[in-house]
């Protein structure tokens, strides 16, 4: 007796009625995503390839504008900024944020571990409006940090006025403003251990420097590479600090691929070229995404 194969359409119908539930979840998640995610990055590719009207409809010019980018200087200065700027933070968020899990670990007073804690994740909790603010009246000529400098004889430093400094202050107030969060995740990574390993490693002749290379810093790789993935993707994507803390002196050496963007889209009504420059930033952003999950897999032990 031969048995007819099962028709995919009913197969679908059974599945449909058997993950039911499943599926009603999803789709509220779905329709959210093909409306405020799909629909504006397709519109976004199409109006990449026209020129923009303000009295009739849009004239279709092909890459025309991905070409102009190519030759527009501010745009690649832009890119390399946000390569720079955000690529480096990144690595040093993370290991700031090693450095102080690690610190808060060894601590043994809860009450000084939780004060510590507490004062470095605050930072993250406010907006770089707010932390943006602070930092720029901090370095200003005649803040508190110049100030410090002339009560000791020293001269003043024009934080923003001299390009030589603006990527330095970038990168020093976002890790001011992001390190205690690397570090709460990275700590949950230590909290875990069983105190007994470590028992154990001190049984064995183990000093706690190596205790700390050999136990806590391999405990801790798997959140790093997950930290690393993450980040990768907000590389590029570095606006609310420059919008608050760049200065024109300093502009050329900070102003970020986002800030051309907004500048070109919503200053200067350049949609073309601002969809165009948005999606050359999708693109090396999956790259860059797609680069660091490659070389993540690496398995092998920190001392090999």
């Amino acid at each position: 007796m031969q048995i007819s194969p099962r028709r995919p359409s009913s197969l679908l119908r059974r599945r449909l009625r058997q993950y039911r539930a499943i599926y009603l979840m999803i789709l509220p998640v779905l329709v959210y995503f093909l409306i405020f995610s799909f629909y504006p990055l397709i519109l976004g590719l199409v109006q990449s390839l026209q020129k923009e009207r303000l009295l009739g409809t849009p004239q279709f010019i092909g890459l025309a504008n991905y070409q102009s980018l190519l030759r527009d200087r501010n745009f690649l200065q832009a890119l390399w900024n946000s390569l720079y700027i955000g690529s480096f933070s990144l690595v040093i968020n993370i290991f700031t944020g090693m450095v102080l899990a690690v610190s808060l670990n060894e601590l043994r007073s809860r009450a000084v571990k939780a004060t510590v804690q507490t004062v470095t994740f605050l930072p993250y909790l406010f907006s770089w409006t707010v932390v943006g603010g602070v930092w720029v009246y901090v370095l200003s000529h005649n803040g508190l940090v110049n100030g410090m400098l002339d009560a000791l004889g020293l001269d003043r430093i024009s934080f923003f006025t001299v390009p030589a400094w603006g990527r330095p202050v970038m990168l020093f107030t976002n890790a001011w403003k992001q390190s205690g969060y690397f570090a709460v995740l990275l700590l949950a990574s230590l909290v875990g251990i069983d105190p007994e390993v470590y028992e154990a490693a001190h049984i064995d002749g183990a000093s706690r420097l190596q205790q700390i290379g050999r136990i806590s810093l391999p405990m801790m790789l798997p959140t790093v590479k997950t930290l690393l993935l993450l980040g990768a993707t907000g590389v590029l994507r570095n606006f609310d600090q420059v919008l608050i803390m760049s200065r024109p002196a300093i502009k050329d050496k900070v102003g970020s691929v986002l800030l051309f963007i907004y500048e070109q889209g919503i200053l200067k009504m350049k949609i073309g070229l601002a969809t165009s420059a948005a999606a050359v930033v999708l693109a090396a952003t999956f790259l860059i995404a797609l680069a660091v999950r490659r070389a993540s897999r690496y398995e092998g032990s920190l001392y090999d």
